[in-house]
């Protein structure tokens, strides 16, 4: 075998320096200049956490127009992965694509915001925080108070991605009375029996990132009763079927997702199949797990021309209510 050259191991460490000065370059990119709206980091204070959470907002063009100064827009709250923050949709591109799709009239003008009541959190009320109480009290009345959103359930989704897909799921399974719509993407579904786990999750779930995590919001060791009752696959199979039929429901996962969430979807699929509750559930071929296998650029743009056809719906039901005699307009705005 021949030995490598000084000048060889130099031109080496050359280009290794080069490629990883480029990922830095494309992690630390900055976003997009977007043509229909704006995309903004605020903050609210949250009575359920005891302290202020950070929050991304995007607001089409036409919020700020003195004509539409009396104008309701419809409202999306996403959430975000593990890790991540209230600008990850902004800087991956979640916040450029749906500025596209309301440029093109797919997606209907909108407000959408990212709560961040932490990077590690699972959107429950844990051990040691109300994060689900944060999101259906202070944030959704932070956000009535603040903007100009409609107060038609039909009209109000809720999304997420990874972790933040397991929030929406969860959330809009018990709070069908608030969100008519749910859409989410490689959602961390876990088996109800933590011994059914794939060795993919159970790797991840003993990883020196995610144990700690686990521990402080489930308890050490893991609280069954307190799993199972924020576990998705449990509460599709608990939950009253007719509470769960009032949701239009979207989930899908790729093929190539490094958890295996895939599987454990596709079984959420079969669950909610077996009840008889209507859903669409998208398994990608070849499709990776988050942001960096291309979220932005296919699997996002499906859940937002689901979550479009759904606004449309409930905006013609709303419509006709207010045509009938005696109706008194309502409230309701079920797309089903």
């Amino acid at each position: 075998m021949t030995k490598p050259t000084l000048a060889g191991a130099v031109a080496l460490a050359v280009l290794a320096a080069a490629v990883a000065a480029q990922r830095n370059r494309r992690n630390e990119a900055p976003p997009p200049e977007l043509k229909h709206g704006t995309y903004e980091a605020r903050e609210f204070e949250s009575a359920a956490l005891g302290r202020k959470v950070p929050y991304g907002v995007y607001l089409p063009r036409s919020y700020h127009d003195e004509a539409n100064r009396e104008r309701k827009y419809p409202l999306v709250v996403w959430l975000h992965g593990m890790f991540e923050d209230h600008m990850r949709f902004h800087g991956r591109g979640g916040s450029e694509a749906l500025d596209q799709m309301i440029g093109s009239q797919e997606v209907p003008e909108l407000i959408l915001v990212c709560p961040s009541p932490g990077r590690t959190n699972f959107y429950l009320n844990g051990k040691s925080a109300k994060v689900e109480d944060m999101i259906t009290k202070d944030l959704l009345a932070h956000v009535e108070q603040t903007y100009r959103v409609e107060s038609d359930r039909g009209r109000r989704a809720l999304m997420g991605v990874s972790m933040g897909g397991m929030g929406a799921l969860n959330i809009a399974f018990r709070h069908p009375d608030l969100f008519a719509t749910v859409a989410t993407h490689s959602a961390a579904v876990f088996p109800p029996d933590l011994d059914e786990l794939t060795p993919a999750l159970q790797r991840a779930m003993k990883s020196q990132w995610i144990a700690p995590t686990l521990t402080e919001t489930f308890g050490d060791p893991i609280d069954q009763e307190l799993w199972r009752a924020n576990n998705t696959l449990a509460l599709a199979k608990s939950l009253p079927e007719e509470e769960l039929r009032r949701l239009a429901i979207y989930f899908d996962a790729g093929t190539k997702d490094r958890y295996d969430f895939h599987v454990t979807n596709e079984k959420l699929h079969e669950v909610l199949a077996e009840r008889d509750v209507e859903h669409t559930w998208r398994k990608i071929e070849g499709g990776g797990h988050s942001w960096r296998d291309g979220l932005a650029d296919t699997a996002l743009h499906e859940s937002l021309r689901f979550v479009a056809r759904q606004f449309a719906k409930a905006a013609g039901q709303a419509s006709l209510r207010a045509l009938l005699p005696g109706s008194g307009g309502g409230r309701d705005g079920a797309p089903r």
